[in-house]
């Protein structure tokens, strides 16, 4: 049912205590010659100077949501301070891969056999989710840490450590030459 009190305009429409929607097709509610009451507007005229400041309402949100992207891509704080004579204690190199692939049980392993100008070395990295394709590594040059002690990771001994940078987003870039250098090479 319809209350009256939503249909402006004729009394005469007004006078009726209610109407159902089978009224609506009705052609005798109102006599013939009957003058409609005013006409309103149903929507509100939007001014070009409103469409204007919602526009550059919009691009100002954007802007701002642009710029708390940038800042949530800055860099990590750096960490403490080390002596000198700490990072002298490296020994980072430059190897070429001879052998790359996923260690099996493992998600997030490499497993990768290195020329490192001494000889052949095995490097374990958890970088597997950025490489999906490791053997297309074989035949690239990596930077690694040649000093550290060997460590056992799922049953295989890791020689050493290889270099990647993190962006801020947490995905990982292994370090590697611009130029192919030989192989041992000291980077400094």
């Amino acid at each position: 049912m319809i209350n009256n009190e939503n249909i402006s305009g004729d009394s005469r429409l007004r006078g009726n205590d209610r109407l159902s929607w089978d009224d609506f097709g009705r052609t005798d509610l109102l006599p013939a010659g009957h003058a409609l009451g005013e006409v309103g507007l149903l929507f509100e005229k939007i001014e070009d100077e409103a469409i204007e400041a919602q526009i550059q309402k919009l691009e100002d949100t954007k802007k701002n949501n642009e710029i708390a992207g940038q800042a949530s891509n800055d860099a990590a704080a750096v960490k403490e301070t080390v002596a000198f004579e700490d990072w002298e204690k490296l020994d980072i190199r430059v190897g070429t891969v001879l052998e790359c692939a996923k260690v099996p049980k493992a998600d997030k392993l490499l497993q990768f056999k290195i020329a490192d100008g001494n000889g052949e070395r095995t490097i374990l990295s958890g970088i597997a989710a950025y490489y999906p394709e490791p053997e297309k590594l074989v035949g690239s040059q990596v930077c690694f840490i040649a000093n550290f002690a060997p460590r056992k990771l799922r049953g295989i001994d890791s020689e050493g450590m290889i270099l990647s940078a993190q962006l801020p987003d947490g995905k990982l870039i292994m370090i590697q030459p611009k130029d192919k250098i030989e192989n041992g090479s000291c980077v400094c």
